[in-house]
C-alpha cells in the first residue's frame, strides 16, 4: 500500500497474540490507530514502513535529550537503584535506546560493565566523546550479536513502543539476558487511570514513532512469550508502565 506522498505502508498481525482482527479507534496525521479484538493491544495498523519511521530521528532528537542532562542523570540514578533493590547482581548492564549514554554512565558509576546501543548517531557520538563511554554503538539491537546470557541487567526506557518487530526484539533480549537477569521497562501506559478516555487527545500518541500502546496485561503477555516473567509493576503517578521482569 502506498499513499499519495509516497510513504510505503505495511499491515501487521497483532504482535502480542497473533490476531488479524482489529477495531478502528481514530486517525491522527493520516495514520490509523486500532485495537486488537483479542488481547486489546492498541497500535498503528497499517503503519509506515520502518525506513520512514527511522528518518524521524535526527540530531535535534538527541540535542533535546542532552539539554536535560542533569535532570536525566538524577532520574536514572533513582531508577538504577530500584533495579538493584530487586537483587540484580553486579556484572554487565545494557541500555537499549541509550541516546546520549546517561543510563550507561550511571550504571558504570554503580560498578557495572555498562553497554549501550541506539539507532541515532548523534547521541552515540556525545556518549563517546563527552562522557568517555567505550561500549556504546549505533545500530539495531538484533544486529549486535551479543553472546547468549551476556547481560545481568537490560534497561529499555521509552523504547519498546518504537521497535518495528516486537517479537524479534524481545526474543533477542531474552537470548542475551542471563537466567535470573533483570529487565527494566518504561513505556506509556494505555491502561493508566490518568490516560485520557479519548485516546486521540493523549500526549503519548505520536504517529510513526510510537507504534504500540501497552497496558499491564498486553506487556506481560508479550514478555511471557519469550520466557520473561513480570516480577514487579511499580506505581507511577504519570501514565507510564514501570515494569520489572526476570529471565526465567
Amino acid at each position: 500500500m502506498e499513499s499519495s506522498n509516497n510513504i510505503q505502508w505495511e499491515k501487521i498481525d497483532c504482535p502480542v497474540c497473533g490476531s488479524t482482527h482489529f477495531d478502528p479507534l481514530f486517525e491522527k496525521k493520516g495514520e490509523p490507530f486500532v485495537r486488537c479484538q483479542n488481547c486489546g493491544l492498541m497500535l498503528i495498523n497499517p503503519r509506515p514502513v520502518y525506513d520512514h519511521v527511522i528518518n524521524t530521528y535526527d540530531d535535534d532528537y538527541s540535542d533535546f535529550y542532552i539539554k536535560k542532562a542533569n535532570k536525566k542523570m538524577a532520574r536514572f540514578k533513582r531508577w538504577a537503584k530500584s533495579v538493584q533493590k530487586l537483587g540484580a547482581r553486579k556484572g554487565r548492564w545494557l541500555d537499549i535506546g541509550c541516546s546520549a549514554g546517561f543510563v550507561v554512565k550511571v550504571a558504570q558509576g554503580l560498578g557495572y560493565d555498562a553497554y549501550g546501543v541506539d539507532v541515532e548517531s548523534h547521541g552515540i557520538e556525545f556518549a563517546q566523546s563527552t562522557l568517555g563511554l567505550k561500549n556504546v554503538s549505533q545500530g539495531m539491537l538484533e544486529d549486535k550479536n551479543y553472546p547468549a546470557g551476556f547481560f545481568d541487567v537490560i534497561s529499555i526506557y521509552d523504547v519498546i513502543e518504537h521497535v518495528p518487530d516486537l517479537n524479534k526484539f524481545v526474543a533477542e533480549i531474552s537470548r542475551i539476558l542471563v537466567k535470573g537477569g533483570i529487565l527494566d521497562i518504561r513505556t506509556p501506559d494505555e491502561g493508566h487511570w490518568r490516560t485520557p478516555k479519548d485516546r486521540a487527545t493523549w500526549n503519548a500518541i505520536i504517529p510513526s514513532e510510537h507504534l504500540y500502546y501497552f497496558n499491564r496485561k498486553t506487556l506481560a503477555m508479550l514478555l511471557n512469550k519469550h520466557g520473561l516473567k513480570v516480577v514487579k509493576q511499580g506505581f507511577n503517578f504519570k501514565p507510564t508502565l514501570k515494569t520489572y521482569a526476570a529471565h526465567m
